[in-house]
């Protein structure tokens, strides 16, 4: 069988977590004897390390005849389209739909995010910060919009902005992959779509083949870690910092530190808030080409953010015995998190809630490592073959079917 994956940049598992799914699926498939290919526009500035049985990079303006002759020369069964910006989704999907029709091939759409994040706008001083910094002002003036605007206007206003949207990625596939059931009403609902015969769920995978010895739990420091990219309309990192703040202010946990890994538009203005703030014990880390050191260290994972299509990095915690503490913000993390089993859900938004459940985990040894032992049990269910499977079974079902 020949996949082809297409996406808008090209492959490298150090991109981002679209490119690092894509890239361990591709390495099982091919280790289970198909074979995978790659489409991609934009070129990666990152070392490429992902194999794959041919790649062409598509160029602007010649997207459909590309894509053609490409699936034709190399007899392409599956396309897999791994595409996140809405601009390639609107080149890319009705491209590939409209090549692959009255063919052999069958195309496969993902949708990676949460259904309706888009009317999620990011926070006014984050906006305002980036237009005094002469960055993306078209898009930092669309977020000062969101944020002043009712949620009800807001649905009404772009009610068909929002239903093309959605609707682009159903009519142009033959199957919708969504990352979690919780979504598909959602969905549905924002695409005005009334039968939902292409909907099906696939999580996804863990990002690493090994995970921490049981034993090795109690050798964990006393720092609790965030790894995200820098970017306050999704991650909202400073209410990480306030809570933080209260951390401090408890004046009983002066042996534990908070840790940022990552990198983003952002990551200045929360260096200079968290000075502000007069925060101690805690430590910018900036991007990282090697994340496990953290992972391997941490005993606890925050992660503060306004929504998640997955939340990769909480499941990536989870096998590295790091107990994750989370907001309860979006619909698939329950699909992740059993409350107070693997991990801790808070309440959306309430600051001091999450201080104390996040001291509480500092205080009790005990019940950490007993939930980081249960994260290593329950991230099993997302080792990549067990969610290869999955997909393998999708394939089955779109070949048989023609």
């Amino acid at each position: 069988m020949n996949i082809l994956f297409l996406t808008e940049n090209e492959i490298s598992p150090l991109q981002g977590g679209t490119e690092r799914i894509t890239h361990t699926l591709a390495q099982e498939f091919m280790e289970r004897g198909l074979n995978c290919f790659s489409a991609w526009c934009i070129p990666c500035t990152m070392p490429v390390v992902s194999n794959f049985s041919g790649k062409q990079r598509i160029e602007e303006g010649k997207e459909e005849t590309a894509l053609n002759s490409f699936i034709k020369k190399n007899e392409i069964d599956i396309v897999i389209c791994n595409l996140v910006n809405i601009k390639y989704k609107r080149i890319l999907l009705p491209a590939v739909y409209r090549v692959t029709r009255n063919t052999a091939t069958s195309v496969v759409a993902c949708y990676h995010a949460m259904p309706g994040e888009e009317l999620i706008g990011n926070t006014l001083r984050s906006s305002l910060y980036r237009i005094s910094r002469g960055r993306n002002i078209t898009e930092n003036l669309k977020d000062v919009l969101l944020s002043l605007t009712p949620d009800l206007l807001l649905k009404t206003l772009f009610r068909k902005y929002i239903r093309d949207r959605y609707r682009l990625m159903y009519d142009n596939c033959d199957k919708l992959v969504l990352l979690s059931d919780s979504f598909h009403d959602k969905f549905a609902t924002l695409g005005e779509i009334e039968t939902d015969d292409k909907f099906c769920t696939i999580h996804n995978a863990l990002s690493f083949d090994t995970f921490l010895k049981p034993e090795d739990i109690g050798k964990k420091e006393k720092t609790v870690m965030m790894l995200s990219r820098m970017d306050e309309k999704s991650k909202r990192i400073t209410l990480a910092l306030r809570v933080w703040k209260k951390v401090n202010l408890s004046g009983n946990h002066e042996e534990w530190k908070l840790v940022l890994v990552g990198g983003g538009a952002d990551l200045d203005w929360f260096k200079k808030i968290a000075k502000r703030m007069r925060l101690r014990n805690i430590s910018f880390e900036g991007r990282q080409e090697e994340i496990m050191p953290y992972y391997k260290n941490a005993s606890i994972f925050m992660l503060t953010s306004a929504y998640e299509g997955w939340g990769i990095t909480l499941t990536e915690a989870q096998q590295n015995g790091v107990v994750p503490i989370a907001f309860n913000t979006y619909a698939s993390l329950r699909d992740i998190i059993d409350d107070g089993k693997n991990g801790i859900i808070v309440q959306r938004d309430d600051i001091r809630a999450f201080a104390d459940r996040l001291m509480w985990l500092m205080d009790h040894k005990t019940r950490r490592e007993e939930m980081a032992r249960a994260g290593l049990e329950s991230s099993q269910r997302f080792q990549t073959p067990v969610i290869a499977d999955k997909w393998i079974d999708l394939f089955k079902s779109l070949t048989q079917s023609l």
